[in-house]
């Protein structure tokens, strides 16, 4: 059970990135106007295409679901942690979150990363454990 939960949280992470990264300017969606001007493409027009109103109201939508669906009870564990520096509880999902990277220095020519998730005005405090260094 516990296994299709965390396959589920991910695939809900996936669809959210991907349409946040199509809301950014990158649609991918055959009904945005960005795609009406195929035929001419093939023909070797070169229109300027942008990514216009057409598909935002549908994508908005979509990241309120899924946002919605990702508030649900069961994927809280993984959604949520406590900083490591402040201790109060962060949302992985927010903006105002980062990962603060570390690497070491293994044998044959290798290195070993850790990253610790932190609020963004905590990340400045953070300190590289012994042997470490911050990325």
């Amino acid at each position: 059970m516990v296994k299709n939960e965390i396959d589920e949280y991910y695939f809900l992470i996936e669809k959210l990135d991907e349409i946040i990264w199509a809301i950014k300017g990158e649609c991918n969606d055959i009904d945005c106007d960005k795609y009406l001007y195929r035929d001419l493409l093939k023909k070797r027009y070169r229109p300027v295409l942008e990514h216009n109103f057409s598909c935002l109201d549908k994508l908005k939508r979509e990241k309120d679901a899924i946002m919605r669906i990702l508030s649900v009870r069961k994927y809280r564990k993984y959604r949520y942690e406590k900083c490591n520096v402040c201790k109060k509880y962060l949302d992985k999902l927010n903006d105002r979150n980062e990962i603060v990277s570390f690497t070491k220095p293994l044998p044959d020519r290798c290195s070993q990363w850790k990253g610790v998730w932190v609020h963004r005005n905590c990340s400045s405090k953070v300190k590289a454990p012994e042997g470490w260094k911050k990325f």
